[in-house]
């Protein structure tokens, strides 16, 4: 993996409604981490892109949130924005699994939100939109971001992964924007506000002032 550098320049920004931490982790990753006065959870914007080919690598951009919390290889990921599933990292209730990619044989598709616990707290993530996801060690858990990648994934598209946009005759990849939330609560009080706040990004309210 390619680590950002040790020391990223961070601007504060303090003010009477939320607080905000702004990381410029590279050329291509900017990252905007708020707290909200009355809130008690974190919010972090990102916004990842173009992503660079020109060493001729593939890029798969990952964001980790990592605790002290004794998961014992399990967490939980939403069933299309509705039910949570149990997950076993390397298991599979059904067969025999052999793991032969052990980060991506323990990704999931994350609609709504994921989260681990042990007997003493929860740790909850929401997205905004549809991201990968997992829990490949344990106290950790990552979202898939975004991603370019050079080469075919041979699962039958025959097409390496490397949208781009054009303008006029110049091309670079997609450049994306999105949101995601995250708390520690102790055991068993996350699933309320994995619930409400989950609806609260699915279906926003919006005033309209004429």
């Amino acid at each position: 993996p390619i680590q950002p550098a040790k020391q990223v320049p961070l601007t504060v920004i303090s003010g009477p409604i939320v607080e905000e931490i702004h990381e410029q982790i590279n050329p291509w990753i900017y990252q905007v981490t708020r707290l909200y006065k009355g809130k008690e959870h974190v919010e972090v914007e990102f916004i990842v892109g173009p992503i660079p080919i020109d060493d001729g690598i593939g890029k798969e951009v990952v964001t980790q949130i990592t605790t002290s919390m004794e998961t014992n290889k399990t967490f939980y990921t939403d069933s299309n924005g509705r039910d949570f599933i149990k997950r076993i990292r390397d298991y599979r209730s059904d067969w025999d699994l052999e793991v032969t990619e052990p980060v991506a044989g323990n990704y999931y598709p994350i609609n709504l939100g994921i989260y681990a616990k042990d007997d003493k707290k929860e740790l909850s993530v929401l997205v905004d939109r549809a991201l990968a996801g997992g829990s490949v060690k344990d106290g950790q858990i990552e979202l898939l971001l975004h991603r370019r990648l050079l080469l075919d994934d041979s699962r039958g598209v025959d097409e390496a992964l490397n949208e781009t946009v054009c303008i006029q005759d110049k091309c670079s990849g997609l450049t994306i924007q999105g949101k995601y939330y995250y708390r520690i609560d102790p055991i068993g009080e996350g699933a309320k506000w994995r619930r409400s706040f989950g609806q609260q990004i699915y279906s926003p309210f919006i005033a309209s002032l004429c």
